[in-house]
């Protein structure tokens, strides 16, 4: 597990460095965001983050929803948000080749231990309720993606994009052939003590403003 947690490390720092020193955070099209305000949240990205390890490919897992991202802290909340922005016009058009038009969003790195690693993204499948979710399209993010062949130590990156959105505030298993992980179900109860300390901030932030009228 050292080197699936710290394929983890190197991708989320990877991703957070491509934030700029001066991101604004741009409103979502979403309503989907616990009304949480941005910025108040004390999370690490590797909170949401899932790995899973299949023979010599390991998998890492962001979901990018507004309802887990504004949990985080304010640089990785910046760095996903900004992903999905410059995205949004290959995430729609793949989308809509399927008649999807607001889909689920995963960030999602494939790691090789082993030289001439095959992948393939159709099989990140998430089971919910008793329901199988395959993706039904992705954006690259890396040149080499579509080879779908990995080098030793190589790492490519897409965002996967589902049919419906990914349950981040219900238990889900994610799977990858015979690899599994159905640890999300033991992080609600952190996911809802930090919703629930920053709405309390956010409500005493409020009191406090209208105070000073």
């Amino acid at each position: 597990m050292k080197i699936v947690q710290r394929a983890m490390v190197v991708f989320a720092a990877s991703i957070a460095m491509a934030a700029s020193a001066n991101a604004q955070a741009v409103v979502t099209d979403t309503s989907r965001t616990d009304n949480l305000p941005i910025g108040m949240g004390q999370m690490s990205l590797s909170n949401a983050t899932i790995n899973l390890m299949n023979g010599n490919l390991e998998i890492v897992f962001v979901p990018l929803d507004e309802r887990i991202l504004r949990l985080l802290t304010k640089d990785s909340y910046l760095a996903m948000q900004r992903l999905v922005s410059e995205y949004r016009t290959q995430i729609d058009s793949v989308g809509s080749l399927d008649g999807v038009t607001d889909p689920g969003i995963a960030l999602v790195s494939f790691h090789a231990t082993a030289q001439n690693t095959r992948f393939d993204p159709a099989l990140v499948t998430l089971t919910f309720h008793g329901q199988q979710f395959r993706p039904v399209g992705w954006v690259p993010l890396s040149a080499d993606f579509s080879n779908l062949q990995l080098d030793v130590r190589q790492q490519v990156q897409a965002l996967l994009l589902y049919r419906r959105d990914i349950p981040v505030k219900e238990a889900f298993t994610l799977s990858y052939l015979a690899a599994t992980n159905d640890d999300w179900a033991n992080r609600l109860t952190r996911f809802d003590s930090e919703r629930s300390r920053i709405q309390g901030r956010a409500r005493l932030h409020a009191d406090t403003s209208g105070g000073h009228h």
